[in-house]
């Protein structure tokens, strides 16, 4: 009886451990996988690329590759405005950092704009416009401006040469066209006479030069996201998988939609 016994406790304690390797294992498989796409070279959890296998990183920090082009999609939610297609530059895993930038921009053409409406204060997790070790914020906002006289201001930075003002005609009279760099919640109030807002971008918050080829400069560099991983997420959020029903996705505890 005690050898029998004895038996049965070892397979017992035999079952136990094969069955925590194999969920040790399954539990490890999504921290595992790298991918590549273009420059970034790194793409691991708990980031994912789309056509990933279904067990890599984690659905809510899904990227694609695009001709060869990293891109993060922030989507609207309810009457917040799409956000859009982003060009992933560098992924800090240490600082949990994006740098990203806006598809309008060219390099090569100063008088190229920023396409999408950024998302500043409008994000969702995991995203965020601050740090997530100092909660400072990241980036400033850049407001462009139209205006039926010119300004004479330190705060607005005339857009010429790259962006003219417009020309005269009977319909549209002249107009001038300037940029204005924060802050991040102007009001309309805080605007001169005669000028309004046409366009918002985001810039990496420093030190900038008051001329808009400077400012350009700056906005090819990108801005930068801070990144909440999974574990610091609250736990609504902490699912496998979502459907795309927005602004109230369902949530898929284990496992990924279609996959």
């Amino acid at each position: 009886m005690e050898i029998s016994g004895s038996r049965s406790l070892t397979f017992i304690l035999a079952f136990l451990l094969c069955f925590c390797s194999e969920t040790c294992n399954a539990k490890d498989d999504s921290t595992n996988c790298t991918s590549s796409c273009g420059n970034i070279r790194n793409i691991s959890y708990p980031f994912r690329l789309k056509h990933d296998p279904k067990h890599c990183g984690h659905i809510l920090y899904t990227l694609s590759c695009e001709n060869n082009i990293t891109i993060l999609d922030l989507p609207y939610y309810g009457d917040i405005p799409y956000s859009g297609k982003y060009y992933v530059q560098t992924i800090n895993y240490n600082n949990k950092i994006l740098r990203l930038l806006d598809p309008g921009l060219d390099n090569n053409n100063c008088s190229s704009m920023p396409r999408n409406f950024p998302p500043a204060n409008l994000l969702r997790d995991p995203y965020r416009s601050y740090n997530p070790t100092t909660n400072l914020r990241l980036s400033t906002s850049i407001f462009y401006l139209r205006c039926r006289n010119p300004v004479n201001s330190s705060l607005y930075v005339d857009t010429a040469p790259c962006l003219n003002s417009t020309a005269t005609s009977l319909i549209q009279p002249k107009s001038y066209s300037y940029v204005k760099v924060g802050p991040n919640d102007m009001k309309v109030g805080e605007l001169n006479e005669g000028c309004r807002a046409e366009r918002i971008a985001l810039m990496h918050l420093k030190y900038y030069k008051p001329s808009y080829e400077y400012i350009h400069s700056a906005l090819m560099y990108g801005f930068e996201l801070g990144v909440n991983w999974p574990d610091e997420l609250p736990d609504k959020l902490t699912c496998k998988g979502y459907s795309s029903d927005i602004p109230h996705p369902k949530c898929f505890p284990n496992t990924i939609p279609g996959a």
